[in-house]
């Protein structure tokens, strides 16, 4: 269910505050933009947006979403 929620707070973050700056490939900007916009938001918010009890879990699973994702893409971001 977290993860469900996570997943559309990325989604809605894509469209409504990520500004795409063309330094790195677009999703790989948004992955990292991502993971510092779940960080820098304070508790109270994250729990908001997530409709959970617990925002330490909720950044653990976002950050674990990071890594999986970087583990995929290594390769890719190796050549660049």
């Amino acid at each position: 269910m977290l993860r469900k929620k996570l997943d559309a707070l990325f989604w809605r973050f894509a469209d409504e505050k990520f500004c795409y700056t063309a330094v790195w490939p677009y999703y790989t900007e948004l992955v990292f933009a991502f993971a510092d916009y779940v960080d820098a938001l304070p508790d109270e918010e994250l729990a908001r947006l997530l409709e959970c009890q617990n925002p330490a879990h909720a950044r653990r699973l976002a950050a674990a979403g990071v890594d999986i994702w970087l583990t995929k893409n290594a390769k890719t971001l190796l050549i660049l």
